[in-house]
């Protein structure tokens, strides 16, 4: 009896100790593995996340930009400066300028809802007593693509006259049929699905020859022509479209 109960007692100890093993063995594999995938599937949520949001920002990107030409006075030396227009609630980056066909490293990075500005002499050499055009093309760090909404600019040289600036430039033309005094003109860029952007607030002189104003987009514009600032009621308020190919000019007559 007593070598029975013994024996029994120690298969019964090692049956204990053996689902102890095995309780272990599933503890230190199993639970560990399951951490693990568990930690994956968080990371993969994280990147999934990531990657809407970018994706987002992506398609929230809406930026303007335009190229202005000008000769410096004091050297004669073309002068060629871009200007961005944001109109987004997130800061754009651009991080590539495509200047004729040859890539430019840059670092421009252009607030929300603001406008910035920088020299493009700094990346390229314009000609001096040559012709030569202008393409330009920005990149963003989200992979987005912008043209000039100005279109490409192209310089010329004549020995006699000197150098001159030709790009498509959309006009506003204000005439007065009769004598005012202090006239105001504000004039808006209406942005489809965005901030509209004005281009042009200023006071205007009585001229028998009109009055040009030159804005750097194709699209529709609202014109308000007010005495003294005085916005209620305006003199005259209309709103124009303006763009290739026949209408790069409207005319305003008040």
């Amino acid at each position: 009896m007593y070598t029975i109960g013994s024996s029994c007692r120690r298969r019964g100890i090692s049956t204990i100790l053996g689902v102890i093993i095995f309780i272990g063995i599933m503890f230190s594999a199993v639970i560990p593995m399951l951490l693990v995938m568990n930690q994956a599937d968080t990371l993969h949520e994280i990147r999934k996340v990531e990657v809407d949001r970018l994706d987002e920002e992506h398609a929230l990107e809406n930026i303007f930009f335009n190229l202005e030409t000008s000769i410096d006075p004091d050297t004669d030396e073309p002068m060629i400066k871009l200007v961005f227009y944001n109109r987004c609630v997130i800061a754009v980056k651009i991080i590539h300028l495509w200047i004729n066909d040859e890539l430019r490293d840059v670092n421009y990075v252009i607030p929300p809802t603001s406008n910035k500005e920088w020299d493009l002499r700094n990346l390229v050499d314009p000609p001096y007593h040559d012709t030569a055009s202008f393409s330009v093309m920005a990149v963003t760090d989200k992979g987005n693509i912008f043209l000039p909404t100005s279109g490409n600019p192209e310089y010329s040289y004549d020995p006699i006259l000197g150098g001159s600036w030709e790009h498509d430039v959309y006009t506003i033309y204000i005439m007065m049929t009769e004598k005012r005094n202090q006239l105001h003109v504000l004039v808006i860029f209406i942005v489809p699905e965005g901030d509209d952007i004005p281009v042009f607030n200023d006071n205007l002189e009585n001229n028998i020859d009109g009055y040009w104003i030159n804005v750097p987009f194709e699209g529709n514009y609202h014109i308000i022509v007010t005495q003294f600032q005085e916005y209620d009621p305006p003199l005259f308020e209309t709103t124009r479209p303006l763009g290739p190919p026949n209408n790069l000019a409207t005319l305003v007559i008040i």
